[in-house]
């Protein structure tokens, strides 16, 4: 069973989905490996390479969901990987609230000239 165009943009449309998105690009290894070729865990190099294989499949299917505009211009779905990074930097629950609150005691000692 193919996998509905519709469906993609349905999910691709939830902020939800795409952290999700992000999250599952992210464990697939398709942004950096984090083992090198020389090191013991290198003899798992086949299984890194199935994971980031099933995540760019991941990538490609959600990609489906993207205008015809945008896949046209873009095949590799580097927009949708775009999307997904933005959606995850730009989270409410990852910003930190840098407001400062108002000490306004420190200007108790200040002569009031009225």
């Amino acid at each position: 069973m193919a996998f509905d165009p519709k469906d993609a943009e349905f999910l691709l449309a939830r902020a939800e989905f795409r952290r999700f998105l992000f999250a599952a690009i992210q464990s697939a290894g398709i942004l950096g490996h984090t083992v090198s070729a020389s090191t013991a865990p290198s003899r798992d190099l086949a299984h890194l390479e199935g994971r980031r294989a099933l995540g760019f499949d991941l990538l490609m299917l959600v990609h489906a969901g993207q205008s015809e505009a945008v896949r046209s211009a873009d095949p590799d779905g580097i927009t949708t990987l775009g999307l997904s990074l933005t959606e995850a930097l730009n989270c409410k629950e990852n910003q930190r609230d840098t407001r400062r609150p108002r000490d306004r005691a420190r200007y108790d000692e200040l002569p009031r000239d009225g």
